[in-house]
């Protein structure tokens, strides 16, 4: 007979949303579950484990005979560790290792070569009966969402049904004496959301758009019948998560919903601004898109407590939006959005960008300033490269226009960790022109900056007018690192306060 202990680890991320849905299923069903947090989180710059932290994760590891090991594989930007630490684990444990996530439900074969099963989909079902069977010594060849290496190769097997009841599934568990953290040299004991002063949640599951840089798209298709795939939680049971979390954790003073497109459901909304204002009353920041964002929607938003809106515009070229992007919003619909949270004065707007890329022109980039320019109120922009991820619809757009081999692409997807992030923010180029116009795109979001681009902007040719432009650039670099300390330092003032 098998014990109940089973270790969950989760890389680069200590909040780990997920991790604590299956952590609640598992205690759940009678299990007992340590989970450790490996490397905390890093937007730009994240850095591997050192020959420390592999020591301290490998003794930590010698205290535990557990039934099986999870890792949490969300990204494939983090591949490269995580298939180092699971060849470490598999030399020195004998425990089975399982992987689950969004990159294990869409490569399952890849991941089996570094792991014993994979679970796919949503997991809070699928790890509770595995953990079930494990311990009974059930067979595992019938399970749904699994997958194992049989006697002749990977065996992958369908997925169960969507939960189409949000309210059914467990709430994230905080602060239980589970948890441990191994960062900066150091294994610390303790729930890592605990000492922070943000949580994140979400209220829903799912995307209504088919984005062709994005993995939700190829998570809706390993479901066979995807027709309710967005589907929303109840506000009773948002409201009752979002109490928990404010009870726990004495520093919180900033709600991060990270759906991918906040509901905009009039009854839900109405019900949850009202409740969410009286009984939870923390700003709250959301991700928008311009076919979801009306002047009606902000405004109660805006009056229960929202302070930042992160809207995905991704290109100023309705072309590129369109036949590249996936993205069928018009410019009126953009501006329209642009315009309502400008109109509701919603405190810090920042729109996300994708450019210098090889589907985009010049000519393409110029409608983007002009796009940019045009924007209303104040905002930040947040411009960022096109990064490939595996198994997105825009790998095939690219492989299709030959502007890839294929093995130039699998060396994109699968570069190390510090490449690929380099390449998300800043890979640049040296064309003078891309350049050019690019350095006039980040200057619109400083009013200090933006007419200085409008005057440069009428001579593009010219060299001093480059030059100049690049100065300027370099400058709102600087006003834009003020700027994220600035709203750091009143995140952190709110939750001394709250203590």
């Amino acid at each position: 007979m098998q014990n109940k202990r089973i270790l969950l680890i989760n890389f680069y991320s200590p909040k780990s949303l997920g991790l604590r849905f299956l952590e609640r299923a598992l205690t759940g069903a009678g299990f007992d579950v340590t989970v450790l947090y490996f490397k905390n989180f890093h937007s730009t710059r994240p850095k591997k484990p050192t020959e420390t932290e592999r020591k301290l994760l490998l003794d930590f590891l010698a205290q535990y005979n557990p039934l099986f090991i999870g890792f949490s594989v969300m990204s494939s930007l983090y591949l490269e560790v995580v298939e180092e630490t699971a060849r470490l684990v598999r030399s020195h444990i004998a425990a089975p290792l399982v992987w689950g996530g969004v990159y294990a439900t869409m490569f399952p074969e890849r991941c089996l070569a570094h792991c014993d099963y994979v679970l796919r989909g949503e997991g809070e079902g699928a790890i509770a009966e595995l953990a079930k069977r494990l311990y009974s010594g059930e067979s595992l060849d019938d399970m749904e969402n699994l997958g194992y290496t049989g006697p002749g190769g990977p065996v992958v097997n369908p997925v169960r049904p969507l939960v189409t009841d949000l309210d059914t599934l467990p709430m994230a568990e905080i602060g239980l004496d589970n948890k441990y953290f191994i960062d900066g040299g150091e294994l610390r004991f303790g729930d890592p959301m605990l000492s922070s002063v943000s949580y994140e949640t979400t209220c829903s599951r799912g995307c209504p758009f088919v984005c062709s840089y994005c993995s939700t798209v190829g998570i809706k298709r390993v479901y066979r019948d995807n027709r309710h795939f967005l589907r929303f939680r109840s506000v009773d049971s948002v409201i009752a998560e979002l109490l928990h979390a404010k009870d726990k954790m004495k520093r919180l003073s900033v709600i991060h919903f990270w759906d991918e497109i906040f509901p905009d459901d009039q009854k839900w909304i109405n019900e949850f601004t009202t409740r969410y204002k009286k009984e939870i009353g923390l700003p709250f920041e959301i991700w928008a898109h311009p076919l979801k964002t009306s002047h009606e929607l902000i405004k109660k938003l805006r009056d229960a407590g929202l302070f930042q809106a992160v809207m995905g515009i991704q290109s100023g070229s309705p072309e590129v939006r369109k036949k590249v992007f996936h993205r069928v919003e018009s410019q009126e619909q953009v501006m329209a959005a642009a315009k309502a949270l400008s109109d509701n004065k919603v405190p810090r707007v920042i729109y996300d960008f994708i450019l210098r890329h090889p589907f985009e022109s010049t000519e393409q980039l110029k409608e983007t300033y002009a796009l940019c320019d045009a924007l209303p109120g104040r905002f930040t922009l947040q411009l960022h490269d096109l990064n490939f991820l595996p198994g997105t619809d825009i790998v095939q757009e690219a492989l299709k226009r030959g502007l890839y081999t294929e093995p130039e692409m699998e060396s994109i997807l699968y570069a190390p960790m510090e490449k690929q992030y380099a390449t998300w923010w800043e890979s640049g180029g040296s064309d003078p022109e891309t350049v050019f116009w690019y350095n006039l795109i980040y200057m619109t979001q400083f009013k200090s900056l933006r007419r200085k681009a409008r005057c440069l902007a009428k001579n593009p040719e010219s060299r001093r007018g480059r030059a100049a432009a690049a100065r300027a650039y370099k400058w709102g670099k600087r006003l834009s690192t003020l700027r994220r300390y600035r709203q750091k330092g009143w995140t952190l003032v709110k939750g001394f306060f709250r203590k």
